[in-house]
Formats: C-alpha cells, sequence, structure tokens
C-alpha cells in the first residue's frame, strides 16, 4: 500500500520538472510569550475591532497574566518561463496559545491536551504574472495578496488585482483594484455598486540619489442596501469610537479620497548617515447613512458624515558607528464633537503599527494588542518617540525607547471630565541571532499613564484620573527560511 502511496506523488514530481518548474518553501515560525502584563483586559484590541461588546479595560486592581503561543506561517512559490510565472499559496496557524481548549465557537485550536484541532486559515493565495514582450518591469497580482499602499493609511493582506510597472530606472508605478467587503445583489433594487471598493495608484520616483519620493492617491466606496435592524440587533450601520477602522465600518454608503506622499533621504557616509523618513495624508469625502457612537459618553447621532482628516509623519536620525539615533513624530488628526456631522479623525483602513509596546503591537505577542491604527478611538494622536538602537556585535542588538503620548483632541473621561494626556511610556528590548535566521529576543514597555487612559477603566473606576500603570513584557524564538 505504501508503494502505490507514493507513486501519485512521485507522478506530479515528474510533471513538474517536465515543464521545469521551480519550487520554493518559506517558512515563518514564530514562537511567542507573553512573559509578564500586570493588565491582561487591556490588550483586547484584536476582538474589540470586530465586536463592539469588548473593550480595552484597566482595572487598578490588576488583571494579571502569562501565556506562550505559536504563529507560524508556510508558503509555496512555483514558477515556470524562468520566473515570468508564478503562483504563491500560505497557510498560518494564528497565535495558538499553550492549553488552548477552544475558540469562540467551540472548536478546538489545537492548544490543549492532545494538540488535535482546527487552526489553518489561508494567509495568501495568488499569481504573478510578468507581461510578455515587455522588457522593463511590467507584472500583475491577481488573488488573495499582500497589498501595501502606505503604512499608516493600508498595509494588509486583500484580495484584489495589482499591476506594478515601471518607466526607466527612476520611475515606478502601481495601480490597484481591491474589494474588501462584497455585498451580494438579491432583488432588482440592489445596486451594483453596493461592494466596499478600492481603487489606488501610486508613484515612486527617485530624484536624486539616495532618495525615495511616493506619491498615492485612494479612492474608497460603497452603496449598500439599508436595511433595519431586527428588534434587539444592533443596527447593521454602526460605527463607534472603538472601532473606528474603516475594514470595521458598517453597512455605510463611503466615497472617500485620501491623497498623499510618502519617501526617504539617507545622506552620503560622509556626512554621517543621517536620515529623515516621512509621511503625509490628506482625506476627504463622506460616510453617509451611518450610525455613530461614541465609546466612552455614549453620545452620537445617525445620518451623513463629512470627512475632513489628515496624518503628518517624520523619523530622523542618524547612525554613529554601531548606534542608531532616532526622532519619531507624528500628529493623526482627530474628532472633539460626537454631535456634529463632520468626521475629522484620521481613518486607516487596515495597518499595523508597532512603534509602542503598550498602545500599538510592539509586544511580540503582536496579536494581543490595545491597537493596531496609529490613533486612539477617532480622537487622533500626537506620539512624540526618541529611539537608541545600539549593535554590540554581529549576534547582539539592544535598545530603548521614550515616548510622550497624546490624543489629537480630548477624550471624555469620569466624571464628566475630558483629557488629551495619555502619559509617558519606556520601552527596551534586546535581540540575539543564535544562528542567521533564529532569533531570540525579549522586549518590555511600561506606560505612566496620565487621566486620558481612565476612558477605559472600569466601572467606578472612571473617577476622571489616570489609577493604574501599565506594563508588559515579551519574548520569542523565531525561526525563517
Amino acid at each position: 500500500m505504501k508503494k502505490w502511496f507514493f507513486l501519485p506523488a512521485a507522478l506530479l514530481l515528474t510533471a513538474g520538472s517536465a515543464t521545469a518548474a521551480q519550487i520554493d518553501v518559506h517558512g515563518d515560525l514564530n514562537n511567542r510569550f507573553m512573559l509578564y502584563t500586570n493588565q491582561a483586559q487591556f490588550f483586547n484590541g484584536a476582538v474589540a475591532d470586530v465586536n463592539p461588546a469588548v473593550t480595552n479595560r484597566l482595572d487598578k486592581r490588576d488583571i494579571e497574566e502569562s501565556w506562550g503561543e505559536i504563529k507560524y506561517r508556510l508558503w509555496v512559490e512555483g514558477s515556470t518561463h524562468e520566473g515570468k510565472v508564478k503562483g504563491v499559496y500560505g497557510i498560518e496557524l494564528g497565535a495558538i496559545r499553550f492549553g488552548n481548549q477552544g475558540n469562540s465557537v467551540g472548536r478546538s485550536t489545537g492548544g490543549g491536551f492532545s494538540g488535535d484541532g482546527v487552526n489553518i486559515e489561508t494567509r495568501w493565495a495568488y499569481v504573478d504574472i510578468q507581461l510578455p514582450g515587455v522588457e522593463r518591469k511590467a507584472r500583475f497580482k491577481v488573488g488573495l495578496l499582500p497589498y501595501s499602499l502606505n503604512s499608516f493609511l493600508w498595509t494588509e493582506t486583500a484580495m484584489g488585482v495589482v499591476f506594478d510597472g515601471a518607466a526607466g530606472k527612476e520611475v515606478g508605478y502601481q495601480l490597484a483594484w481591491i474589494r474588501g467587503k462584497e455585498s451580494f445583489n438579491a432583488t432588482s433594487d440592489d445596486s451594483l455598486f453596493e461592494d466596499v471598493d478600492a481603487l489606488s495608484a501610486r508613484v515612486d520616483l527617485k530624484p536624486v540619489e539616495n532618495s525615495k519620493v511616493g506619491l498615492f492617491a485612494l479612492w474608497q466606496t460603497s452603496n449598500p442596501s439599508q436595511v433595519a435592524p431586527a428588534p434587539g440587533d444592533p443596527d447593521p450601520r454602526r460605527i463607534t469610537s472603538q472601532t473606528y477602522l474603516l475594514k470595521a465600518f458598517g453597512n455605510v454608503d463611503l466615497d472617500i479620497v485620501s491623497l498623499g506622499t510618502d519617501g526617504s533621504f539617507t545622506l552620503p557616509t560622509g556626512f554621517g548617515n543621517a536620515f529623515v523618513n516621512w509621511d503625509l495624508i490628506y482625506q476627504t469625502g463622506s460616510v453617509d447613512n451611518a450610525a455613530f457612537t461614541e465609546t466612552a459618553s455614549g453620545l452620537g447621532r445617525t445620518g451623513d458624515f463629512d470627512l475632513s482628516a489628515w496624518l503628518a509623519h517624520v523619523d530622523a536620525g542618524a547612525n554613529v558607528g554601531r548606534t542608531r539615533l532616532t526622532y519619531t513624530g507624528w500628529y493623526a488628526s482627530g474628532d472633539d464633537d460626537p454631535l456634529d456631522s463632520d468626521f475629522e479623525g484620521f481613518l486607516a483602513t487596515d495597518v499595523d503599527r508597532a512603534d509602542s509596546i503598550i498602545l500599538f503591537e510592539g509586544g511580540y505577542t503582536d496579536d494581543t494588542y490595545f491597537t493596531e491604527r496609529p490613533y486612539l478611538l477617532d480622537k487622533g494622536l500626537i506620539l512624540n518617540k526618541l529611539a537608541v538602537d545600539h549593535k554590540v556585535s554581529e549576534k547582539l542588538t539592544c535598545g530603548g525607547a521614550l515616548l510622550y503620548l497624546m490624543t489629537a483632541e480630548d477624550v471624555a473621561i469620569g466624571g464628566g471630565k475630558k483629557s488629551d494626556k495619555i502619559g509617558t511610556e519606556i520601552d527596551a528590548y534586546m535581540s540575539y541571532k543564535l544562528f542567521p535566521n533564529v532569533e531570540v529576543a525579549v522586549n518590555a514597555g511600561y506606560l505612566f499613564a496620565d487621566d486620558a487612559v481612565d476612558a477605559f477603566e472600569v466601572g467606578v473606576q472612571r473617577d476622571g484620573k489616570a489609577d493604574t500603570d501599565i506594563f508588559r513584557s515579551t519574548a520569542r524564538i523565531r525561526y525563517t527560511f
């Protein structure tokens, strides 16, 4: 029986060699640990983004926790015709905790006794084809693919079609159509354009040596059928300040344009390797037929909203020997009135920011975070960060950072008060390469909380002042190939 079992595999390998297919297998096997946190319920962002019933919660009595988990990605890339045609399929075991007996729908995730579970998801599935007869770069990808427009606006896996081209050596461009949510038509009254669609264009330039400049535009639109909620059901048009992220919006009409530029410039070696990176984004448009609620105060309105928002970011620093010094700052606009007809908070679609261990995905257990977007609620963010990274040896790197954080607009807190002060954060990390592709790392962050975090405290603890600081330390053992 074993011989007959291996016969189909042998035939497949023979067929593959006849077509001169190149098969490459890659992996990212990430073992992560929450070594300790004093506020386990604060890092509920991944669930809160899609379930308004769940919130990030602080408790001055401390809710301590630690855990281990795995997040493994494996992907295969098949190519023919000297790499002009490629197919990519990737799978992921997503953040399976040691000892986890089941998920929200009662299925075992494989983290408990015996280890058997339902836990594999598709991460990528696309083809990548070079246009025939074109010498310079001209490729298009179709399927579930890694889409990257801007790290503050939209950089994540998405379904769509992406075309990459070039005009000479100094100019590259990208055109894309992405569908984030489908509304399948059921009646003759349904619009052809109900789906949440996006069209984007990006041009990348190299005006001078050691520089890059990007210009991009994104148009996002939808016109879904509006259905009244059944008694007791949540409004399908709901938007909350907690879920103020376009991918988490309910069934609303969209017509949003985002225009921006990003880039980098590095001085030559003789000038100390100083560098600067930047992003500047402006958003305009409308969000109609929406039911908005400000999470902290419960205030809001239902109707049409005009969007006008912006974000500005800069990194500036220098490499001095084995040491890298960096200042990072950004301003994301926020909304100041939940009762008016304006959305003034900068609106990301789907991103992953790791600039803070406490607030963002800087912890190595990065599926457990406070928020993945570059702002808090719909109140925006003002971030100032000083960081130092030092390469002790070829294998050992360590560093630290000091952050001061504020919201761009006041957050409603306890006692009818408001505040824009989040607090001061101290971060540190150490990374060691056991082998070139095996990393052991540990980091820690501590937020000296200020009054704005009172918005996330539980019950009577919401008294208009911060009652607890926040600490977490994480680690990982990561093997890539």
